[in-house]
């Protein structure tokens, strides 16, 4: 059984996708998923700065043919640095980041992105795919890909109103909208309001908060209600499908320890098909 894959959009930059999306993974980690966080914003990537991955190979890389996939996996384990080799417990969370390189965006191609999508999936219980602002071809990939589109708004009404064009964008890519996620929401916010506006099912409401920047919030600061919010969210999103319950240590895309070297952990890829970088030349 493979892992469900979910986009986060949102027609605006600045509503919190990069921030939910690692969020929701740390998360859905702590509720015992395996979960990939993949920055698919290939014009403006930002989710490795924020998880401090800030060198290594990236997933344009991958989808310039200059790396395989497996060698841009990166784990980030619970109160630990990101690490390139995999911890010995699980469960996991694994982030595959991209470059702010212009070279980098303009060597990438999309069109791979949905074999990349679809092999972590077969590796993990979820992905959870951040998409870039606007209405790009590159963010058209992850919709049409995704088992599901989550979208990510703020209540600024220039957000409502792009996020309003984001599902109807969704919609025509061939993607299936679950919900939104109303983040930056203050006392004031009108959330019954809101929901009627986008017409669309709200799956959390995420508060302003203190502790914002020190990502993920849902370790940083786990008693805070945006924390809550996340964790609701994980819960949600689990209750929705019966997720894969593939161990992604086990899977292709990683090799276990060699009995004769018990100390070492070795990433590789997979055996065949246009993922397998190394192999193909």
């Amino acid at each position: 059984m493979t892992g469900h894959v979910y986009a986060l959009a949102g027609g605006k930059g600045g509503v919190g996708k990069t921030t939910s999306t690692i969020n929701l993974g740390a998360a859905l980690r702590a509720a015992g998923y395996d979960t990939v966080v993949v920055d698919a914003d290939l014009a403006m990537a930002n989710l490795g700065a924020m998880v401090d991955v800030l060198s290594g190979p990236t997933l344009h890389d991958v989808l310039a043919d200059e790396a395989a996939l497996h060698e841009a996996l990166v784990w980030l384990p619970s109160n630990d640095p990101p690490t390139r080799s995999p911890p010995d417990e699980g469960p996991h969370l694994v982030a595959v980041p991209g470059s702010r390189s212009l070279d980098a965006f303009a060597a990438a191609d999309p069109g791979d992105l949905g074999g990349v999508l679809r092999s972590l999936a077969e590796a993990a219980d979820f992905v959870l795919c951040d998409t870039g602002a606007g209405l790009s071809h590159e963010s058209t990939v992850p919709l049409g890909v995704a088992d599901g589109v989550v979208v990510v708004t703020t209540p600024d009404p220039v957000a409502i109103a792009d996020a309003k064009k984001t599902i109807d964008f969704a919609a025509h890519a061939g993607g299936t909208i679950v919900g939104t996620v109303l983040t930056h929401a203050g006392e004031e916010t009108d959330v019954s309001l809101l929901a009627d506006d986008l017409g669309v099912e709200m799956l959390a409401v995420v508060p302003d908060t203190d502790a914002a920047g020190d990502e993920p919030l849902v370790e940083s600061a786990p008693e805070s209600y945006a924390a809550d919010a996340y964790e609701r969210l994980a819960a949600t999103l689990a209750e929705r499908g019966d997720p894969g319950t593939s161990e992604f240590a086990d899977s292709d895309l990683v090799n276990r320890p060699d009995e004769s070297n018990p100390t070492e952990s070795t990433v590789v890829g997979r055996l065949s098909g246009m993922l397998d970088r190394s192999e193909d030349g």
